[in-house]
């Protein structure tokens, strides 16, 4: 080979080696950088995005934070909690963002039952939220961030990305909890922030502490409620009280249902169902309790620890029904009042047991509503009823006439009196067993006195007492009687 030949080789080799250089350093080049500053440890999240419209990515990675990290060039998501930032990479561009800790601090160790929540957007572009639940350290990208931590909104304004500082933000946390008292069924208590127009709600079990932010809640547990305000810091256990609506071991539950089509219950505060005799825990307060048929709740006040128990008494009345004999079962309606009271405090059905909180209690049946039977003070209380049939016979004579026809109890718990019977239809009432008299009140014209007479009665349980009387009408009204009762005959 010659000398000349050999030059031109190498002159060629070195050609080579210069071309691959310079390719080499054009395609370095043509990178961006992009790096995430943080005072610690952990990564956050790369997407390339292929396409605006409609939003699409093609590929991601995950990325330690603090390392400096080559792009092609385009437009990325960069993505941390709660937060995320576009950026645009350049050929020889280097990018720095920002992440600061954000630290929720509970002043009490949370246990594994224990919770704390926190809800954020973290891309308003892909409308991509989070529920973090029990994470006290947050890694987000400065900027003003909005996230719901434990129900109450926080609006946090970190450093901009341009100090490339890395700080840590800390919020100390308060909680609260509901003692656990043995006597569950609960759903657990629930809390939601006073004054919120539409407020989030968290729930928890019973025993277990809610972190949250200070400031004033609402507690529910079983239908009570409370306002509890917290300090920074405070941590507040509830001790609840216990609430159990007792009956008689003999009352019959079922038969109640049965016959009702609905089982007896008691009511909590206009909205919350109790099983009766049934211990559950409760907060303390004061208690509106509604038994089944009542028209009104009764309100008792409970501290923090008490163990109130409420007596239901009852009473049944029995209209001696066949016992599937359903167009008689349940067929009257009972109404039950308080002394000296006209209005009915509870009502309910014959042949079901009808519970009341009430001391002095009267009752009053479907059809003699006037007639009441005063139940004293026992449980378990078996009122048995008969019937009274009364036909009066109606005629005319001048100068009388009857112008009141009703039943009087006589004594045996009974007062009041029937409504004023019709002096020319038969009528039919129920009445507790016992003795009355039917009462006549007749008006004489010659001297204008008005005189009583009675006939005497005893009501027997489920038995049918008949009883025609004579009615004095009016000769106007004997005539419109007796039409009616030619046209009658015609039919």
């Amino acid at each position: 080979m010659t000398l000349r030949n050999k030059f031109l080789i190498s002159k060629t080799l070195l050609l080579t080696i210069v071309a691959v250089s310079a390719l080499s350093c054009q395609r370095g080049s043509s990178k961006g950088t992009l790096q995430v500053n943080f005072i610690g440890r952990g990564s956050y999240e790369i997407y390339k995005i292929a396409s605006e419209q409609p939003l699409q990515f093609v590929s991601e990675t995950s990325t330690p934070f603090n390392d400096k990290v080559a792009l092609s060039p385009g437009s990325y998501m960069i993505l941390a909690d709660c937060s995320s930032e576009i950026v645009n990479i350049y050929p020889g561009s280097e990018i720095v963002l920002t992440a600061h800790a954000v630290n929720f601090v509970p002043l009490q160790a949370p246990s594994e039952k224990d919770k704390f929540s926190i809800q954020c957007t973290r891309s308003e572009r892909t409308h991509t939220r989070q529920n973090l639940q029990n994470h006290f350290s947050l890694t987000v990208l400065a900027g003003t961030r909005d996230l719901l931590v434990g129900m109450i909104p926080l609006r946090i304004d970190l450093p901009a990305a341009e100090s490339k500082e890395s700080r840590v933000v800390s919020h100390v946390l308060s909680s609260i909890s509901v003692a656990a008292s043995g006597n569950e069924p609960s759903d657990g208590f629930f809390v939601s922030p006073v004054g919120e127009i539409n407020p989030y709600t968290e729930s928890q079990s019973p025993g277990s502490k809610l972190f949250v932010l200070s400031g004033a809640y609402d507690l529910q547990l079983n239908g009570t409620e409370m306002t509890v305000e917290l300090r920074e810091g405070e941590a507040r256990t509830i001790e609840p009280g216990s609430l159990t609506i007792e009956t008689s071991k003999n009352i019959d539950l079922a038969r109640a249902e049965k016959v009702r089509g609905a089982p007896l219950y008691a009511e909590i505060n206009g909205e919350h169902y109790m099983n009766l005799n049934t211990t559950y825990p409760v907060l303390p307060g004061t208690l509106d309790v509604r038994i089944a048929s009542s028209l009104r709740a009764t309100s008792y006040d409970i501290e923090e620890g008490e163990k109130l128990k409420i007596h239901a008494r009852n009473v049944l009345v029995d209209l001696g029904c066949a016992e599937n004999d359903w167009a008689c079962l349940g067929s009257r309606k009972i109404r039950l009042f308080e002394k000296d009271k006209n209005y009915h405090f509870a009502e309910s059905q014959s042949d079901s047991p009808i519970l009341f909180l009430e001391k002095d209690v009267t009752l009053g049946i479907e059809g003699s509503r006037n007639i009441k039977l005063n139940l004293g003070t026992s449980d378990d209380l078996k009122v048995k009823v008969g019937f009274l049939e009364v036909t009066p016979t109606p005629s005319f004579k001048a100068g009388v006439l009857t112008d009141l026809m009703r039943v009087e109890p006589s004594g045996g718990g009974l007062h009041g009196a029937s409504l004023d019977m019709v002096l020319d239809k038969p009528t039919t009432m129920p009445l507790v067993t016992g003795f009355y008299h039917l009462a006549q009140y007749t008006f004489t014209t010659s001297d204008g006195g008005r005189r009583k007479s009675t006939h005497g009665i005893h009501i027997t349980p489920g038995q049918t007492v008949k009883l025609s009387v004579q009615s004095y009408l009016s000769e106007k009204k004997m005539a419109i009687f007796s039409g009616g009762q030619e046209d009658s005959s015609k039919q």
